[in-house]
């Protein structure tokens, strides 16, 4: 069992953290994301200020089955698989 939190920027993910009984897995998505972050950054007006950095949070905190590992490589293809962009 592991437990695991996804960074946003506002809607768009960026991290998976993961965790089990053996540390801890930091996952980035791939630039795709960031490319798309940033895209909607300098859409809404947002980019290299203050608002930029306050649209980024965390999820709560859930649990799922396997290693933290596991954990995060099957939550960066369910998100990827996701991106309708």
């Amino acid at each position: 069992m592991a437990t695991y939190r996804i960074l946003y920027w506002q809607e768009v993910p960026s991290q998976i953290r993961a965790e089990d009984e053996n540390g801890e897995v930091n996952l980035p998505l791939p630039s795709t994301f960031m490319v798309r972050i940033d895209a909607l950054a300098a859409a809404r007006g947002l980019e290299g200020s203050d608002d930029y950095l306050a649209q980024w949070h965390w999820t709560e905190e859930e649990a799922r089955e396997g290693s933290a590992q596991d954990v995060a490589d099957a939550l960066a293809r369910e998100l990827e698989a996701q991106a309708d962009w």
